[in-house]
């Protein structure tokens, strides 16, 4: 679901052109993944303006793409795993945190991160590369789901 900021009545169309744009954001699973506010967004809401070809075409994308379809000889399903735990990681910023949100032991997500960072060439507990990340996650999911939505 794409939430909207609160506008006037006057003004619904904006609203509205900001829940479309938030509704790409927006992923299944979790409730904190399923509902994006564009007010929370922030400056990320700006990628939503990004032509979908081009977000696409970014090398951190592709790669992240090719890891979460399992192009890297990843067992079936394993590559959205690995999303997961990378998403709940960069969210969080902790291994413990990102365990818990997944239910899964952080031995596990730590197993995950590993397969991440040594397949993508990022170290995770820098910062500047988790920002990479996560901006590579939010473009991967306005790339996916990047069709025009119809309406207007």
């Amino acid at each position: 679901m794409g939430v909207g900021g609160a506008f006037d009545p006057l003004e619904a169309r904006t609203s509205w052109s900001q829940a479309r744009a938030a509704l790409r954001f927006a992923a299944a699973g979790s409730p904190r993944d399923a509902v994006a506010d564009h007010d929370e967004l922030g400056p990320v809401a700006l990628l939503a303006d990004i032509p979908v070809e081009r977000l696409r075409a970014q090398e951190d994308v592709r790669r992240l793409g090719r890891l979460a379809r399992g192009e890297r000889g990843e067992r079936a399903g394993h590559g959205g795993e690995l999303l997961a735990a990378l998403a709940a990681f960069c969210r969080t910023g902790s291994l413990r945190q990102a365990a818990g949100e997944l239910h899964l032991h952080h031995s596990s997500v730590a197993a995950r991160l590993t397969h991440v960072e040594k397949e993508l060439g990022w170290r995770l507990r820098d910062p500047q590369d988790r920002f990479r990340a996560q901006l590579a996650l939010y473009a991967l999911r306005l790339a996916d789901g990047g069709e025009d939505l119809g309406g207007g």
